[in-house]
């Protein structure tokens, strides 16, 4: 049953909880992504199987949550997250961040870290509009975003994303890899060699930013794609599950 919750920033949030005895999880969407995906429902079907705490969300202009995402930035979906697992959960979380959701992730990492035992990033993508968008446009495009305020890009899969000038420079103060992220748990990134819409060498990058642990792990799928959501690929992730737990 999906529940909802008011933010103090004027966005109320839907949710699906299941409280169980074993440690937490959270499961952090992508862009455009809400908390009924594939990987987000196997996910809280192993926890719920096994006892483990789990919480889905739609960040506001997704899925059910208020909001137009349209008139939304990353700032409002990562304070939907803080405030979400801050007045949802109880002890250490495992933070399982899907693309864009693997950067609000990070952030939280660096805000909210006693609040997390575990990371596992999928296809994550921090630092997203600078990195893929920004930094690959050209002197005219800029001057078009600017002045229009917004762009467009063709997706592989022949759908569109716009992006308003205001998303964009949101983006430039929430960067995580800019400078080390500081984490002492342990960190696992899963990311499919064949992904077309996030590079995997951005979690290369991310390996190279985090500090502070030796338990970084970097799991390569040379055939896979963004999503991560076939079947095979779906028992991995359980797997990363299982082998992050032990260490609790």
């Amino acid at each position: 049953m999906t529940n909802f919750i008011d933010t103090p920033h004027g966005n109320t949030i839907a949710y699906n909880q299941f409280i169980g005895k074993n440690i937490g999880i959270v499961f952090l969407s992508g862009f455009k992504s809400d908390m009924r995906g594939n990987k987000a429902l196997c996910i809280e079907d192993w926890a719920i199987n096994n006892k483990h705490s789990f919480l889905r969300f739609d960040y506001s202009g997704h899925g059910e949550s208020s909001g137009r995402i349209d008139e939304k930035c990353f700032s409002d979906w990562y304070m939907d997250a803080e405030f979400v697992i801050r007045k949802l959960t109880k002890g250490k979380q495992i933070l399982i961040g899907s693309s864009m959701g693997g950067w609000v992730m990070l952030k939280l990492a660096k805000n909210l870290q006693k609040k997390i035992f575990g990371m596992i990033g999928l296809a994550p993508a921090p630092d997203f509009p600078k990195r893929l968008i920004w930094d690959k446009m050209d002197i005219n495009q800029k001057k078009s975003l600017i002045k229009n305020k917004k762009i467009s890009f063709n997706n592989n899969d022949g759908s569109e994303n716009i992006f308003s000038y205001k998303f964009i420079k949101d983006s430039f103060k929430n960067l995580v890899l800019s400078q080390n992220l500081y984490f002492d748990g342990p960190v696992y990134l899963y990311h499919g060699m064949g992904d077309t819409d996030v590079p995997y060498t951005l979690s290369i990058d991310i390996m190279k930013n985090i500090v502070g642990t030796q338990n970084v792990n970097l799991l390569l799928d040379k055939e896979a794609g963004h999503r991560l959501s076939e079947e095979s690929q779906l028992k991995t992730i359980i797997n990363i599950i299982n082998e992050i737990k032990t260490q609790d």
